[in-house]
């Protein structure tokens, strides 16, 4: 799914860190990433509605791929100045090697969120996910869902923090990476981080950027 994350500047947040999310804070890092996503562009071509409409839906689709994640990924978010977890700025999702697809949510969480989002935005999701996973590339490989920080709350370093504290992970086990995005003036961000541009697609008439960082790109 394509990320979202835009950085710059600290603006006050000094050396900001990361930390892994605590189960029980799962539900305010679904409200953080629901307005992260927001008002990005293929969001508003599957949703199609005003910017509380598509808050809602976003709030209803983030819950349910939380609910899916949990336990099976690694998802990262900034920590407060004591070090406790704040999913209130923003958060990272990542699926390791032979993780991806994630399988769906619980009946009941699926059927929550095809009544809130509703039957039209459900299947143009579902028709650009197909779309997405014919792209995926073979091979091992560690996926980043989803990269995403408030509109209040960037330019801060938060989402870097978020993915260098990811990246050296990955490092470690000397995988490969892959992401897609959907804002062009997030392909420098990801560049910086040693992820190069492998293919572009148009999708609900959205561009889409595929990205892949190979493996140990940051060692050394």
């Amino acid at each position: 799914m394509p990320v979202e994350i835009r950085s710059g500047s600290t603006g006050g947040l000094v050396h900001p860190q990361a930390c892994p999310l605590p189960a029980h804070e799962a539900p305010g890092l679904a409200e953080s990433l629901a307005l992260a996503f927001r008002d990005n562009p293929l969001n508003r071509a599957a949703i199609r509605r005003g910017r509380a409409g598509r808050l809602r839906a976003n709030q209803y689709g983030m819950r349910a791929t939380l609910s899916a994640a949990l336990g099976r990924s690694t998802i990262l978010v900034p920590t407060r100045p004591g070090g406790d977890a704040d999913p209130g700025l923003g958060g990272l999702i990542a699926l390791p090697p032979g993780g991806w697809p994630l399988p769906p949510p619980p009946l009941l969480v699926q059927i929550e969120c095809w009544l809130g989002q509703g039957i039209a935005p459900m299947r143009r999701w579902g028709s650009v996910y197909r779309q997405l996973a014919g792209l995926h590339p073979p091979g091992p490989h560690w996926y980043l869902l989803l990269l995403g920080v408030p509109e209040h709350q960037r330019r801060r370093g938060i989402g870097f923090a978020l993915l260098e504290a990811w990246l050296e992970a990955v490092d470690r086990e000397g995988a490969p990476a892959y992401l897609e995005t959907d804002r062009p003036e997030n392909l420098s961000f990801y560049r910086r981080a040693g992820f190069e541009v492998v293919g572009r697609q148009e999708l609900l008439g959205t561009p889409i950027w595929r990205m892949a960082r190979r493996a140990g790109a940051g060692s050394g």
